[in-house]
């Protein structure tokens, strides 16, 4: 059993929909990523998002973009937002869906959302299953690149599931720096510094890291 890890990269301006076309333009909020994602069959489907920033803002956008059917808000106790929303396809997303049912492959969860609307989405197959997908074009107007592939082993990443990409680099980082030794011997703006970010952004990757990991730890 073998996995892929993509990214799908839009052109500028544009993205797998208009919902996602105007987080990723908006400065105050940030679509991490999608954990769950349901197709109802009827031109809409329903998604549970995880969002970073202005909820208030993100809730706005949803108002004003006609295509949302209906969505509802929460936030954790550590100012997270946590997004229900059921939301009209369009003919992208309509494409995207019908190549997933025909790829015979599974897709991971979560999917990862850039900042520049694209995704990262890891799938899981046969080998079979990926040398038929490979034969599937490209969606018009996206690049697809391969980030990582091989050998799927479920055990050894499974405290890691629940993560992005970029948390898992944001991780990486804070144990490379020594941010878990004991005593600490690095802050968030050490790990910001590896990583490219603020070191606001940093603690927050790293706060929803830990509460990922020891979630999983005491099931």
């Amino acid at each position: 059993m073998r996995y892929v890890t993509l990214l799908v990269s839009p052109a500028e301006g544009q993205g797998f929909h208009p919902v996602g076309e105007r987080i990723a333009r908006d400065p105050d909020v940030t679509g991490e990523a999608i954990h769950r994602m349901n197709d109802l069959g009827d031109g809409t489907v329903t998604l549970l998002t995880e969002l970073s920033g202005d909820v208030d803002r993100y809730r706005a956008i949803m108002t004003d973009t006609p295509e949302v059917r209906e969505f509802t808000v929460a936030v954790d106790e550590e100012g997270h937002g946590w997004a229900y929303s059921r939301v009209e396809t369009n003919d992208l997303v309509e494409y995207m869906l019908e190549r997933g049912r025909e790829l015979e492959l599974v897709r991971d969860m979560p999917i990862e959302l850039t900042e520049r609307g694209g995704q990262r989405v890891t799938l899981i197959g046969t080998e079979a299953a990926f040398a038929r997908a490979a034969e599937f074009d490209e969606p018009p107007g996206y690049e697809i690149t391969i980030e990582k592939t091989g050998q799927y082993h479920p055990e050894g990443g499974r405290l890691l599931d629940a993560l992005t990409s970029r948390q898992r680099e944001v991780l990486e980082a804070a144990v490379a720096v020594g941010y878990y030794e004991a005593p600490r011997e690095a802050t968030h703006e050490d790990v910001a510094e590896e990583v490219g970010c603020s070191p606001a952004t940093a603690g927050e990757h790293l706060q929803k890291v830990e509460r990922a990991v020891f979630g999983a730890l005491v099931e």
